[in-house]
């Protein structure tokens, strides 16, 4: 008589006694995730490139002299056709090299059988099944030939001895990748239209996999059984999906390989099965910036970040209520853990007209700013290095190989290897919040005014960081501006602004805690005291320089107490840093006051910086700027 899996069993009975199999699932049990945030990125492969080079680039190395980009988690792969091929030891030395870079709680995607292994069935006219063959043999086979696993159900030998190896590494265990990749629009369209998802399960031609539904709920419910046997403190994942349709088509289903129907070999349907719902968001191509108009007769289009950050943050409301329907509430059945593992959106407007550098970067420090405030606990960008040369991007796939946190890998060496504007920010990002929990009590106390966005966070000690930033409205546009009175909520007079840019040039100014500029690219803001390296204001550099009126409509006034001869340079500068009007150009400025009066009616709207610097400090120093409409 065959057992499928002990989950059948009555609950403390185990079929291989020397291994204590599980008797619960994650219906009974998903425990709370603790740790800190993870700042993650998908790897990838570069052929030029060691895995363990492409770790040091990613989180730093002393070996290798590199700094990194503020990742401190990653996502590699296991595939089953590369362990057979090189050996299930093959990856232990980059693991151990991951661990001892700093990275944790590592994200692992598993599957992809060798030819040897794989399903030969033809679900779908001329496409073989991508999936295992023998996923319904038995998973235990009480220590025949020497294993507690069965050796004929391939996956979870495959399983078995990757998860016994890779385990100190690894947190989440991600079963494959986008299971549900589609190849129609039944994966889209709503309840009701066609052979939607929603009404019929995915047929073995829609999608990657290109097997019955069915077959990946068995390899869900195999993987629970064999992960939470070695490893009862992993966590198991749903693999990157996108599209909330399929989920429900989990969810509604058994691994019953006739129909999907509850038996008692089949007791239980797929969210039993994964304790992590992971998935991937990629808001310019999912339809978050656009919105069918019948009176127009086409799109209307809102192609600005904080659009795209709302549609992951939709995507996840959507995904959460196929949970909710299916009883996973908290009550019913435990919620779900989250996690992003890919995400990005262009650099070139390739695409629908969206994308650039300042796009990019302003994504992401937004997006790693909400997600967190939602308490999805980590964010993977889709991917560590570019694959082209801007120029050389043509077309919208190739979109794809500019989403890079470095400019392209494969002319590049760990020494030479440069991030582009992302790189920057995630950097940037992950060292002035890394370790840091979002407060959702404080900002909820901040109470503040519709259009501003952000979040705060805090450190051990108490200290906070603010991430502010104006929400973009307008399409194709990153324009915003307001001014926040921040110490009315906050008591403090004075604060320390840093940019996307801080992680590279290390710059700050001080700003007033009542006339704080924000436009749409986000701005860190601490306290003076707070310990982040800032020195107090040098004579002539802050407290002898006056602007008036700040902000301004017209024209203002720049005035400037020299305490001694010296050459100074003073301009004013857009938010890309590029120069709208020089002031003083390394001339030399007599001990004493000087002004300049700046006719600011030919300038946009918006926020500039006044950069100024002498003789004494060669760091140029910045202060905001405001234009009034």
């Amino acid at each position: 008589m065959k057992h499928f899996l002990c989950l059948l069993l009555v609950a403390g009975v185990s079929i291989f006694p020397s291994i204590a199999q599980v008797n619960y699932t994650a219906n009974d049990i998903v425990k709370p995730y603790t740790g800190s945030f993870g700042y993650g990125s998908n790897v990838g492969y570069f052929e030029n490139w060691t895995a363990e080079e492409l770790g040091d680039i990613a989180i730093g190395s002393d070996f290798q002299g590199t700094e990194g980009v503020g990742v401190n988690t990653l996502r590699p792969a296991l595939f089953e056709h590369f362990m057979e091929q090189w050996g299930y030891e093959f990856r232990i030395k980059t693991f151990e090299h991951y661990r001892k870079l700093g990275a944790k709680d590592n994200v692992v995607f598993v599957g992809y059988p060798s030819e040897a292994h794989r399903d030969p069935t033809y679900y779908c006219g001329d496409k073989q099944s991508e999936l295992f063959a023998n996923l319904y043999e038995p998973v235990w086979d009480n220590g025949e030939n020497g294993t507690p696993y069965n050796d004929e159900n391939y996956y979870a030998a495959y399983l078995y001895k990757t998860v016994q190896l890779y385990k100190p590494y690894v947190k989440f265990w991600e079963i494959w990748n986008e299971p549900d990749f589609s190849f129609t629009a039944n994966s889209t369209n709503p309840p009701g239209h066609g052979e939607s998802w929603w009404d019929v399960n995915p047929a073995p031609c829609d999608y990657d996999i290109h097997a019955p539904i069915f077959h990946y709920i068995r390899m869900l419910r195999i993987s629970y059984e064999v992960i939470k046997t070695i490893d009862p403190e992993a966590y198991v994942a749903i693999g990157g999906i996108g599209y909330p349709s399929f989920l429900d088509g989990v969810l509604r289903n058994t691994d019953n390989p006739k129909d999907g129907s509850v038996s008692s070999e089949f007791p239980l349907t797929g969210g039993a099965y994964f304790d992590v719902l992971s998935f991937h968001t990629y808001p310019h191509i999912d339809n978050s910036l656009r919105a069918w108009s019948n009176e127009l007769w086409g799109f209307i289009y809102n192609r600005n970040t904080d659009a795209a950050v709302d549609g992951v943050l939709d995507l996840r409301d959507r995904f959460k209520d196929v949970l909710l329907d299916h009883g996973y509430d908290g009550e019913q059945y435990l919620e779900k853990e989250w996690i992003i593992t890919e995400s990005n959106v262009p650099r070139k407007p390739l695409n629908r007209g969206f994308g650039s550098d300042e796009v990019q970067r302003n994504f992401i420090i937004k997006t790693l700013v909400e997600v967190q405030k939602e308490k999805i606990h980590q964010f993977h960008i889709f991917t560590l290095g570019d694959k082209f040369d801007y120029k050389d991007a043509k077309n919208i796939y190739d979109e794809y190989h500019l989403m890079g946190l470095f400019q392209n890998l494969y002319k590049a060496s760990p020494q030479t290897a440069k991030p582009n504007d992302t790189g920057v920010a995630y950097k940037t990002t992950s060292d002035l919040l890394g370790e840091k929990r979002f407060d959702h009590h404080f900002w909820e106390r901040m109470d503040l005014p519709a259009g501003v966005r952000g979040g705060v966070f805090t450190d051990e000690a108490g200290v906070h960081t603010f991430v502010l930033w104006a929400a973009t409205t307008k399409d194709n546009s990153e324009e915003a501006l307001q001014v926040l009175n921040l110490k009315q909520v906050t008591g403090i007079n004075e604060f320390v602004l840093k940019r996307w840019d801080y992680a590279l040039t290390k710059d700050s100014s001080l700003v007033k805690g009542d006339q704080i500029p924000l436009t749409g690219e986000p701005v860190f803001l601490t306290k003076p005291e707070s310990d982040f390296g800032i020195a107090p204001p040098m004579p002539g550099q802050l407290v002898n320089l006056e602007i008036y009126p700040n902000p301004f409509m017209l024209d203002v006034t720049v005035g400037l107490e020299v305490e001694e001869d010296e050459r100074w340079k003073i301009r004013i500068l857009n938010q890309l840093g590029l120069p709208v009007k020089i002031l003083a150009n390394d001339e030399r400025l007599e001990q004493g006051y000087h002004h300049w009066n700046l006719d600011g009616t030919a300038l946009e709207p918006g926020i500039y910086f006044l950069e100024y610097r002498n003789e004494a400090f060669q760091q140029p120093k910045r202060v905001p700027l405001i234009k009034m409409y």
